[in-house]
């Protein structure tokens, strides 16, 4: 290949990502959940934060490139299965820490494993049709089994009730995109 021919597929990439993405001044503007795309709107009307889920819907950009409701609710449980593997990481962590108390390590552990399953509940796949809001209440009872091992165990970790609200915080966009995909399918 000559370099007259990658010259010119190295341009025509660079004219498709220049008018197919948006401008930083068009993003900074999304970022108002008052002008957030229709079908961002669409997807978060139903969550219990519809800022929080705005903001978190936009800071994909796959999200914005969405064709349709569908994409934006793939896009929205892949993000909060990112979150739930975090949050599992974090407990993982903290079981494997060398500072931490031998007494509270299978707690951790057992909270890690929790959060792990509850990724696997933030796929389309996973979710059927009209029982997909069930299907990603399994995710939160997962969370609250944890947090009801923590408190039986008297795990007492400052951390904790942060990365576990910030989860139900995510929780609540997988749940809005639930809700939606049932809507569509009805």
């Amino acid at each position: 290949m000559g370099s007259s021919n990658r010259t010119l597929i190295l341009a025509t990439i660079f004219l498709y990502l220049l008018l197919h993405f948006p401008s930083q001044t068009e993003a900074r503007g999304l970022k108002s959940p008052a002008k957030c795309p229709k079908l961002l709107s669409q997807v978060c009307k139903t969550s219990q934060n519809y800022a929080f889920c705005v903001r978190v819907l936009m800071s994909n950009p796959l999200t914005l490139l969405a064709p349709n409701t569908k994409g934006v609710v793939v896009n929205a449980l892949d993000i909060v299965r990112k979150e739930s593997m975090k949050t599992s990481k974090f407990f993982d962590g903290l079981a494997n820490g060398k500072g931490t108390v031998p007494a509270f390590k299978p707690a951790l552990k057992e909270c890690a494993s929790d959060f792990k399953k509850a990724s696997g509940l933030m796929n389309l796949k996973v979710l059927e049709g009209d029982f997909a809001t069930m299907d990603v209440n399994y995710a939160l009872d997962d969370a609250r089994s944890c947090e009801t091992k923590l408190s039986m165990d008297e795990v007492n970790i400052k951390s904790i009730p942060a990365a576990i609200k910030n989860w139900k915080n995510f929780y609540a966009v997988a749940n809005a995109a639930a809700l939606t995909l049932e809507n569509l399918q009805n």
